[in-house]
């Protein structure tokens, strides 16, 4: 009596194909912070301007 053989499906590894596109990805989503860094720096010192006029309307307010 033949006995049966288990017949297993060899699976390629995928790990070369993944590595790349993961690192495209990353790439791209430090590109974007970096860019997103810069206008909130531009932001902030906008912020920081319009601050300092503030101030120095409620101190002349203050001095009436």
């Amino acid at each position: 009596m033949p006995t049966k053989k288990k017949v297993s499906v060899k699976v390629r590894p995928v790990v070369a194909t993944v590595i790349r596109p993961v690192a495209m990805r990353l790439n791209r989503i430090e590109a974007l912070l970096i860019e997103m860094r810069g206008a909130l720096d531009f932001h902030l010192k906008r912020i920081a301007a319009l601050q300092r006029l503030v101030d120095v309307l409620i101190e002349k307010d203050r001095a009436k």
